[in-house]
């Protein structure tokens, strides 16, 4: 330690960009460091050390962004084991929180910090001055700038059973609308004893809900893990997403290789255990198993490279299935392999193949193979096929018109929408009417009632449904729709199926279609009002008062003084300057009203016309109104002949 009060001078004069700290105030020690990246942006990290427990900020302030100054900061308390005890065996061994002004949390950057391991060191770390060569330049695209927003969020750590299983994370909320809410946390598990671990896990995650796509995701890495010795990787990934590009994924380790990768998915490492049991030989197992909306799949591959002085062995299996759910399970597995021995780089002998797989009853298996020896090759295809198909069992009918009626018959399946926002309304409700429109018993009667089911889609052909075949297909839709025995078609309802689930899908079809598509699901139902017959409804008259006010002539002051100045200038008399400002155009005209009733006023809802509690007159005028009740939204003075009682 060096320079003044732990400041290093002599490296800040040779780098005025850096500031490192690293004193010592008994019982406090203060390390860290500031850096200035740019001329108006800063970041830093600064670490206090005391007896009893470790505080740690990370920081980035810029002063120059775009909607004003923009900044950033973890802070994280670390106390010491065994923390403060909750019971039951959990412990509380940190506390801290995220708070960001103009700033928001960008899910492309929380992936990448997942990938490259630096969103564990974000959460508590052991040593904050080392992680934060690492953490700090990510701050910027983690919390990129972005005027009017917010984050803000608690962070702590969590123990269990002596810190054999411990819980790093961090809940961030921005805001305002629309509302992100994102996780970031460290999962660690070290049995039989965190000193000495046989199984060590360790999975860095993070996600995110966005409540205007709407999304959700969470993803997890396995780094720095093994178990008995044997590493252990890969990652863990669940996607559900709305909107128009719908979609759902839970992968872990990955995808088969023709299917297509949707948006939003970033790549996955396999999951992979490293079981080379001595330096010169190396074997490996990857993996991976993902579910999609249309299929369900999973792979493995296993290697293995055995040499001595440049002589050994060289082998490789792979595998990759797809499962299909009708008419029956089956399957389809692509499957390759290869084995040599090779000397001094030279092949001296070898077999390969590769093969395709189908079952089971009847199974069917079609591939090609080789041989290879050090003065010759051969190689062979085949085609075959064995096994009974199962036999045929009477399957149940699916019974879609039972399905549909009973979609139709839940009360879920129907609601009640209001008027469009702005739409003119010539009717005026009670406040009965009001009530029960609030609770759903009632429509309101420039409303329109919406009948939709996410059972089948209407208007495509039905080839499957779930498990059961659909022989013929059959095409369902809405032919018409009455209410009250009259045309009430307001145009229909769409909502994303699944096509997988109605259609049959080829195994290139179930890689490559959507995951979600639109269909017809509904009715909307509008009834014509425009002459209603109905006894709730009491038609009025509308009579009009017309009042014609004289437009005043305000005093003004400013051609009066004018007058004055000019006046006294030119020496006029004082009786001329007299008579000239009795003249009525420097003063306001005075009015005289003729009423012809003093009708008693009260303060009424804009939109129900019912009375509002207040504490004004019965005879209060508007600007009396205004002044008792204050700007009230949606309130207003009436005459007492216009109340809804």
């Amino acid at each position: 330690m060096g320079g003044v009060f732990g400041l290093d001078l002599a490296r800040l004069a040779a780098d005025p960009t850096k500031l490192d700290i690293d004193t010592s105030l008994p019982p406090v020690r203060l390390r860290g460091r500031l850096e200035r990246r740019q001329p108006d942006s800063y970041s830093g990290v600064l670490s206090a050390a005391v007896p009893t427990t470790t505080v740690t900020a990370f920081g980035q302030l810029d002063l120059a962004a775009p909607g004003g100054p923009a900044f950033v900061a973890l802070i994280g308390a670390v106390f010491p084991p065994p923390g403060l005890q909750l019971g039951l065996g959990f412990s509380l061994s940190g506390v801290g929180g995220v708070v960001g002004i103009n700033k928001a949390v960008s899910q492309d950057a929380l992936i990448a910090a997942i990938a490259d391991g630096t969103a564990g060191e974000l959460l508590f770390p052991p040593d904050p001055v080392a992680a934060a060569q690492r953490v700090v330049p990510r701050l910027p695209a983690l919390f990129p700038t972005a005027p009017g927003r917010a984050v803000v969020g608690p962070m702590f750590q969590v123990s269990w059973a002596g810190r054999i299983v411990s819980l790093s994370a961090a809940v961030v909320a921005e805001l305002p609308d629309p509302v992100r809410l994102s996780l970031l946390g460290v999962l660690r598990v070290a049995v039989p004893d965190p000193a000495v671990p046989l199984i060590h896990l360790k999975a860095t995650f993070a996600g995110q809900y966005d409540s205007a796509e709407p999304s959700a995701f969470l993803m997890a890495s396995l780094t720095g893990s093994h178990m008995a010795g044997v590493p252990l990787e890969g990652d863990v990934l669940l996607l559900s997403r709305g909107g128009p590009d719908p979609v759902f994924v839970l992968s872990a380790g990955g995808f088969h290789p023709a299917y297509p990768i949707p948006r939003g998915v970033p790549s996955l490492h396999r999951l992979t255990m490293n079981l080379s049991p001595v330096p010169w030989i190396q074997l490996q197992c990857q993996a991976y198993f993902a579910i999609t909306s249309n299929t369900l799949q999973f792979g493995a591959r296993l290697s293995l490279v055995a040499e001595i002085a440049g002589c050994g062995l060289r082998g490789q299996f792979g595998l990759d299935v797809l499962i299909r759910r009708e008419p029956t399970l089956s399957f389809t597995a692509d499957m390759r392999g290869s084995l040599s021995v090779e000397v001094f780089g030279e092949t001296l002998l070898g077999i390969a193949f590769s093969l395709t797989l189908e079952g089971p009853a009847p199974w069917h298996a079609v591939g090609r193979g080789s041989i290879d020896l050090f003065l010759f090759s051969a190689s062979f295809d085949f085609d075959e096929r064995w096994g009974n198909p199962p036999p045929a069992l009477p399957a149940e009918p699916a019974d879609l018109r039972g399905r549909l009626e009973k979609a139709f018959a839940r009360p879920e399946a129907w609601s009640a929408m209001p008027p469009a926002k702005g739409e003119y309304l010539p009717v005026l409700l009670s406040p009965a009417a009001n009530r029960k429109i609030g609770d759903g018993s009632l429509v309101h009667p420039h409303g329109t009632i919406v009948a939709r089911q996410r059972v089948l889609p209407f208007g495509v052909a039905i080839e499957r449904y779930g498990p059961s075949a659909v022989d013929p297909a059959e095409n369902w839709d809405i032919g018409s729709s009455t209410l009250g025995g009259t045309d009430a078609d307001d145009g229909p309802t769409t909502d994303p199926f699944a096509p997988g689930l109605f259609r049959k899908l080829s195994d290139d079809e179930q890689l490559t279609c959507p995951a979600y598509e639109t269909y017809r699901s509904g009715r909307r139902f509008a009834g014509d009002i425009s002459e209603p017959e109905n006894d709730a409804f009491v038609k009025a008259t509308l009579n009009w008062e017309t009042k014609v006010v004289p437009d005043p002539k305000p005093l003004r002051s400013l051609d009066l003084l004018r007058f004055l100045r000019i006046a006294a200038l030119a020496g006029a008399e004082d009786i001329a300057v007299a008579t000239s400002v009795r003249d009525p155009r420097w003063w306001q005209t005075e009015l005289t009203l003729l009423v012809a009733d003093r009708t008693p006023i009260a303060a009424v809802s804009t939109w129900s016309m019912a009375p509002v509690e207040t504490a004004a007159r019965p005879t209060a005028t508007d600007a009396e109104l205004q002044r008792r009740c204050g700007p009230l939204a949606g309130v207003r003075a009436v005459e007492a002949w216009e109340v809804n009682n």
